[in-house]
């Protein structure tokens, strides 16, 4: 479409993550040592350039970098398969172990090919002696699946309501969220991460605010309970007679002031 005269493709920076839910109510993936693990062995630059392309970024926090109180300051987990291995073992899984992976029948804006994602995945899994099932269902099924728990590792991702750090953090990652019907598909339930972002919630000042979001991106980096994937850059192609068409972050496509060109 970009080589398309005719055609002008009107892109921003997502509002977005696109994640792999690891349940921390089923093993492994109540050992915080798994999850790491699973953070070290798969190669997200892999799965930027076979499936997102200049479309996409590594993700390393539930939020997207153009929010506010990102933390920029936290170290990404590496691609590191022998320090996969190296806490599988202490974990009590030397020969790894078996685990379902749920990938979504759908594409969405964090996700263009799921089943492409889940592949290489399942490829990294398999070197450190993880043999990962990929499944799927039709689309209502596998939220109605994922939100009561029934899979281990399942994909999904989040593009944000209205702008504010508490609509990724609380909603996706609290412990009320983890209450089923589930928006914390991981079912992951940490007492200080959740003081953090209810005081946040409560609170007016928003440079505390920022602090205290930041500090919980660490508690959610330390404990993972996903694999960040990916926050995706959104495009959306127009007729070159198309003018003042904007890209809300939330998604919302808005024509107020859109105009033909004759």
């Amino acid at each position: 479409m970009a080589a398309d005269s005719n055609i002008e493709l009107i892109q921003q920076p997502g509002l977005n993550v696109g994640y792999i839910a690891m349940n921390n109510d089923k093993e492994p993936f109540d050992d915080k040592r798994v999850r790491q693990a699973m953070n070290y062995a798969i190669n997200r630059q892999e799965i930027i350039d076979a499936v997102y392309g200049s479309a996409g970024q590594v993700a390393k926090n539930p939020l997207p970098p153009t929010m506010w109180s990102y933390n920029d300051d936290i170290d990404p987990y590496p691609y590191d398969p022998a320090k996969a291995r190296e806490l599988l073992a202490e974990a009590g899984y030397p020969d790894g172990f078996s685990t379902d992976l749920w990938a979504m029948p759908v594409a969405r804006p964090y996700n263009p090919n799921a089943r492409r994602i889940a592949e290489i995945v399942q490829a990294d899994l398999a070197e450190i002696g993880v043999e990962a099932e990929i499944v799927s269902y039709d689309w209502g099924t596998y939220l109605d699946r994922t939100d009561t728990g029934e899979h281990q590792m399942a994909m999904l991702g989040w593009t944000g309501d209205n702008g504010d750090p508490d609509n990724f953090l609380f909603v996706l990652l609290s412990i009320p969220a983890a209450v089923v019907p589930a928006g914390n598909i991981a079912f992951w339930r940490n007492e200080e991460f959740n003081d953090l972002i209810v005081e946040a919630k409560q609170t007016f000042d928003q440079d505390k605010r920022d602090s205290l979001y930041r500090q919980a991106q660490v508690i959610f980096n330390e404990e993972a309970p996903w694999v960040t994937i990916a926050h995706s850059v959104v495009t959306v192609p127009a007729r070159s007679n198309v003018k003042g068409f904007v890209i809300y972050p939330t998604g919302k496509r808005v024509f107020q002031r859109v105009w033909l060109e004759q």
